[in-house]
């Protein structure tokens, strides 16, 4: 037998780049692209990953059309055998879908003819109709990887390729070629060849380019020498990409996606220098526009806020609280009691309630009834006073007839601290956080550490309790809830002075059973960052930013541009590649509607107005 050529076809939803295709049918047209993200997908690109396929295996099909919308998905109308082949068909993502096999149906060919199949909904398919084998032969060689795999782990990593039978290879770097939009960052660093395992390993930075990747292996063949074949694997590929400059730089600013699309960020610190409604401290705020790739104006703030909170109510509302800064007219600065509600429908904030202690760097979560908890939080000037009391936030349409209840005092005053809803227990857990006490009136005059305590609210009875469980003492932390209800809390670090250091350890709390269990580390330690959970396959979680402490005394820190991964299914933490900028003390907007996020601003020395996308669109 001649050489085999053995292909993988690495399938993203990523920002590839486009040729200057003028048909629209081309999926490459950037006439296509272009009604693609504004929604239109009037007409449907479909690519399938073989046109040969074991019983009981699998397809998988990358589109342009988010058929998860529609009540019955994507269904693929079969012809040519009695008997559909197709057992199952499973979104991996809004664009990327496998399809499985009934492992009864052995052999034969089948059609899925696609003409006028949409015609009620004004689709077009390119192309209409699409020719299959059932193949009870598997291929030489196949990739180990399950439904595939995200090689933005491959930093420095390997990809294994097994066969079915003996093979006779050389092993050459010269007989392994990348092609494709992804391949500029990554290279082959060298092969170890078994029996029936090729292990590739790859070296280089493979999120500098999300895309296209196409790997092919020449000269292989079994001892045999009969067998040959291509195999085509949809892997995914996600890497952060640059976005837009935000109109105003900033750092300590909020963002967020409101239910209808748009994604906003608000508030914060402008650069030194720049007086915006005659302050640093910005009322400032900027929506961004997904098909213009561009930041524009949006309403200001009433107030100009820096290390505020923002949560969106049930009914797409926003609500704003606390902050350090002051109303827009008025130049001075000081720690808010004041809230503010922004109803998309009108683009217009108007003035709610005040709360009773003036807070910032505090936490608020909205209840299933509606109502918003404030917790916590701290003083602005030194000495700096953590904040104890626990208010009630009672929301109505009107923000002139909202109520404040004040709940009562955490047993531990705290601020920087993490807090998460458990739905299955009833309660809002609260973690940790940064307690700072005065003992005097000088500016030094206070004593602040990390906690270990863990405070619940119970949302049935109104009560607050502390936990028995302990964590390890930490601030500027994260907590994330998990589908098992058991939440999962990282980073962080133990002190505010020269003894600092990075906490590793994470750790699982049961709000059910309320016990807490420690877990792997870290990566890196990590303080000030941005993480986003994303919704696609299983819980995904990726860090990004923030500072390490790297001295022993923690006397010096860096900003940290390498960023990690977890998932409950991988369990474990893993590099996952580079983001564009180190930086940290900046906000993200997380895409709930698709997946990924976007970091913005923060600094790096400087206040950054630069913007970065991890993305799966």
């Amino acid at each position: 037998m001649g050489k085999i050529k053995f292909i993988l076809l690495y399938s993203c939803l990523l920002a590839c780049q486009l040729t200057s295709g003028k048909n629209i049918f081309d999926p490459n047209s950037t006439t296509n692209m272009g009604l693609f993200l504004l929604g239109a997908d009037s007409v449907v690109n479909m690519e399938f990953s073989t046109n040969k396929v074991q019983p009981g295996g699998v397809i998988y099909i990358s589109t342009n059309h988010d058929f998860t919308v529609k009540a019955d998905g994507l269904k693929l109308p079969v012809s040519g055998v009695g008997v559909s082949p197709i057992s199952q068909v499973i979104p991996r993502s809004r664009y990327l879908y496998e399809v499985r096999m009934k492992p009864s149906v052995t052999a034969g060919k089948f059609s899925i003819n696609l003409k006028d199949y949409y015609l009620n909904e004004s689709l077009l398919v390119n192309p209409e109709n699409f020719e299959f084998e059932i193949d009870s032969q598997p291929p030489i060689l196949e990739l180990r990887t399950g439904n595939g795999i995200d090689i933005s782990e491959l930093q420095s990593g390997f990809l294994d390729i097994v066969s079915n039978e003996d093979i006779v290879w050389d092993g050459n770097l010269s007989q392994v070629s990348l092609s494709g939009t992804a391949k500029n960052s990554l290279v082959v660093s060298d092969i170890i060849v078994s029996a029936r395992n090729i292990r590739l390993l790859f070296a280089g930075d493979p999120n500098a380019n999300g895309g296209l990747l196409t790997i092919s292996i020449q000269g292989i063949h079994d001892k045999a020498s009969n067998s040959e074949g291509t195999v085509m694997v949809p892997i995914n590929v996600f890497a952060f990409k640059s976005g837009p400059n935000l109109n105003v730089a900033r750092r300590s600013c909020v963002g967020v996606e409101l239910d209808d699309g748009r994604r906003l960020v608000l508030g914060g610190r402008a650069k030194k220098d720049v007086l915006i409604n005659g302050n640093g401290t910005l009322s400032h705020a900027e929506f961004y526009n997904s098909v213009t790739k561009q930041f524009v104006p949006a309403s200001d703030m009433v107030y100009r806020r820096q290390e505020f909170d923002v949560v969106k109510l049930n009914d797409g509302r926003l609500f704003v609280s606390g902050g350090f800064g002051g109303k827009v007219g008025n130049p001075s600065n000081g720690s808010l009691t004041s809230t503010e509600v922004y109803d998309p429908t009108t683009n217009i904030w108007v003035e709610g309630p005040n709360l009773s202690t003036p807070r910032q760097l505090h936490k608020m979560t909205v209840l299933p009834n509606g109502d918003v908890l404030v917790v916590g939080g701290l003083s602005p000037f030194k000495p700096f006073q953590s904040v104890a009391a626990v208010e009630l936030i009672h929301i109505t349409n009107d923000p002139a007839t909202m109520t404040v209840e004040l709940i009562g005092n955490l047993a531990d005053s705290r601020g920087k601290h993490a807090q998460v809803l458990s739905t299955s227990s009833g309660k809002v857990v609260i973690f940790g956080g940064e307690r700072s006490d005065v003992i005097g009136a000088g500016p030094n005059d206070f004593n602040a550490y990390a906690l270990d305590s863990i405070a619940v609210y119970d949302i049935n009875t109104k009560t607050l309790t502390n936990s028995s469980a302990k964590l390890y003492k930490r601030f500027n932390h994260f907590a994330h809830a998990l589908s098992n209800g058991e939440i999962l809390i990282f980073g962080g670090v133990n002190s505010r002075f020269d003894v600092s250091q990075p906490v590793l350890r994470a750790q699982i709390y049961n709000p059910m059973m309320d016990t807490i269990r420690d877990y792997k580390n870290l990566l890196f330690g990590r303080e000030w960052g941005s993480s986003f959970a994303f919704p696609y396959g299983k819980d995904q979680l990726i860090v990004a930013g923030g500072l390490e402490y790297r001295t022993v005394n923690g006397s010096t820190y860096d900003s940290i541009q390498d960023t990690e991964s977890w998932s409950e299914s991988s369990n474990r933490f893993y590099m996952t590649g580079r983001s564009l900028n180190a930086r940290w003390e900046g906000c993200e907007i997380r895409y709930s509607s698709t997946g990924g996020g976007m970091i913005l601003g923060g600094r790096i020395g400087d206040i950054l107005g630069n913007t970065e996308e991890y993305s799966f669109e």
